[in-house]
């Protein structure tokens, strides 16, 4: 009977796993966190809905803006027109404010903010204090836009008004474009 020579069996030892899992780079920390779930409501005017969960994420919306929180966290903002888009909230206009560098909601289904009333924007119940493409949103969180008194003690200086005192055009100012960072 011929000898065939003996095989040796290799085990995968701790120490040669560990080299490979050593290796093995998380993504960084400045990746793209992608699509939250959140619930969105819509109070103040004739219009309420309170809408099932909505997947949102950072992106350009509304004119090429690129919306997002630290450039890469979804916002209130994105969830709203999210919502609109998945669910049919009945459209969702907003202007752009130089000022503020940000975007101002003027109507949701209709229901147009005037002089004397404004869309806010509420995360987890605690109203944003930036604007709605600067404030960042997480999984799980409760968004609602409500329409809202303005206040007749806080004049709007140094703020960016619209000259046209119609809301009822679907026609956004352009904001200028901005790049996703990568």
């Amino acid at each position: 009977m011929p000898c065939a020579p003996a095989r040796r069996a290799t085990s995968v030892t701790a120490v040669g796993l560990g080299l490979v899992l050593a290796f093995a780079v998380p993504p960084p920390a400045t990746a793209a966190t992608g699509d939250v779930r959140v619930r969105v409501a819509v109070t103040g005017g004739p219009y309420t809905a309170s809408v099932g969960l909505v997947s949102t994420s950072a992106r350009n919306l509304l004119g090429g803006f690129y919306c997002a929180a630290d450039g890469l966290n979804p916002t209130p903002l994105t969830a709203l027109v999210d919502a609109n888009e998945q669910y049919g909230l009945g459209g969702v206009e907003a202007r752009w404010d130089a000022a503020a560098q940000d975007f101002t909601v003027t109507s949701i289904h209709g229901d147009a903010a005037t002089s004397t009333k404004k869309w806010n924007a509420y995360v987890n119940e605690e109203k944003i204090t930036k604007g709605p493409c600067h404030t960042a949103i997480k999984g799980g969180d409760k968004i609602r836009w409500t329409l809202e008194a303005t206040s007749a003690a806080a004049p709007a200086s140094g703020t960016s008004t619209s000259t046209s005192t119609s809301t009822s055009t679907s026609t956004v100012e352009r904001p200028p474009r901005h790049r996703r960072q990568r």
